[in-house]
């Protein structure tokens, strides 16, 4: 009797164990990739900015839906499902000192790295031109 309930109780401890490395599993097929290939990445997010930032070291301005600006000086990645973009910051030191618009900077610069919500993006410009 006692070996019959160990091994119901070990059963089930398998079939558990037999779920959760399915759930892994799902969840690390699933896993964002990040591209940083420019051809690659203008068949996810057609825009010009896409291309031309993520080619060229300038000053961006990307304005989100609350009304911020973020300055950055290009991006470096977008995610493979078109929802994330990684970016180098600019730093305050770098931008224009005579604008009212205030921008999201890099807190040093050894700290330009971020990640961006693409659907939070509701505009880019140049912030400055040559």
């Amino acid at each position: 009797m006692l070996a019959t309930i160990l091994s119901i109780i070990a059963v089930l401890i398998g079939l558990g164990n037999l779920w959760l490395s399915n759930e892994q599993w799902k969840k690390v097929k699933a896993k964002i990739g990040m591209l940083s290939d420019t051809g690659k990445v203008s068949e996810i997010l057609p825009a010009w900015y896409t291309r031309r930032m993520m080619m060229d070291q300038w000053y961006f301005g990307l304005v989100t839906a609350d009304g911020h600006t973020i300055a950055i000086g290009s991006i470096t990645a977008i995610s493979d499902n078109g929802k994330w973009m990684d970016v180098e910051l600019l730093t305050s030191d770098e931008l224009p000192q005579r604008t009212e618009t205030k921008f999201i900077t890099a807190v040093a610069d050894d700290r330009r790295s971020a990640s961006i919500q693409i659907e939070q993006i509701v505009m880019a410009y140049e912030i400055m031109t040559s």
